[in-house]
């Protein structure tokens, strides 16, 4: 709408210029409405991670809301799995997030935001930090090293594609490393996807990624880093992994949670 008044009586000019600031300001409060609705029934889940007979996992919000639309999932984990529970984590805007324990406690990473958070099996928050490494290293994945009683995080360089980077890093908050190893991956998907999770076991390391031809693999490396074995997945829907005794289940986008293979 255009509004006139260059040749308007002063008075007349007044009203119309204060009606107008009027509009625009209740425009812009209208504009400003904060969505704080949550719905999580839709949202895929991410990364798994199974402690005290239960599986463990968040939704991956995409709802672009503010206040808390992030939950952390319980899963019912006997002869069959399913959703059992749900914990409010009082976040958002989070993405994908890798998920690993200590046999007690459990470690969330963010793939867009790079936080770690500590909590309990019921969401309580320990702490909520980020890992002292610059911000051109992405998150991949988060793991527990029970051995060193540490946690392991993988990161990619956003400005060399191919090259990866594992830190050994201490389960305070100081994130204290005590190993930083770098290596290359040429195999691995160079635009959005590359590696996004991974767990250890024994000697290996088991990681999800996407390849060069933008197929979805299981990548078995060894201690270093050293791969040792690929597998195909054809179902493309694989968001998570993770070790329940010696057999290792996958996550699917769907609230799926199933069995893979024994190692």
């Amino acid at each position: 709408m255009f509004i006139v008044i260059s040749h308007m009586p002063n008075l007349l000019k007044i009203f119309v210029i204060t009606l107008a600031g009027s509009l625009f300001i209740l425009n812009c409060e209208n504009d400003s409405e904060i969505d704080t609705d949550k719905n999580t029934y839709y949202d895929d889940i991410a990364d798994i991670t199974y402690l005290n007979g239960s599986f463990y996992t968040t939704n991956y919000d995409l709802s672009g809301n503010a206040g808390s639309q992030i939950d952390l999932l319980k899963f019912h984990a006997n002869d069959s799995i399913y959703v059992t529970d749900r914990f409010d984590l009082e976040m958002n805007g989070q993405g994908y997030i890798s998920i690993t324990n200590d046999g007690s406690d459990l470690y969330l990473q963010s793939r867009e935001t790079s936080l770690i958070r500590k909590c309990s099996p019921i969401g309580e928050n320990a702490y909520t930090d980020w890992d002292t490494i610059s911000t051109n290293w992405q998150p991949c994945g988060i793991t527990y090293l029970s051995e060193k009683d540490s946690l392991l995080t993988l990161y990619r360089n956003l400005d060399t594609l191919t090259q990866y980077r594992a830190r050994v890093i201490s389960k305070d908050r100081t994130f204290t490393s005590s190993m930083d190893t770098v290596f290359h991956f040429d195999f691995i998907d160079t635009t959005y996807h590359g590696i996004y999770a991974l767990t250890h076991k024994g000697s290996s390391f088991y990681m999800l990624g996407v390849d060069t031809s933008m197929t979805d693999i299981l990548i078995l490396t060894d201690n270093h880093f050293v791969v040792t074995d690929t597998t195909t997945i054809t179902d493309s829907t694989v968001v998570g992994l993770c070790f329940r005794g010696n057999d290792l289940y996958f996550s699917y986008r769907d609230k799926r949670i199933q069995y893979w293979k024994t190692y």
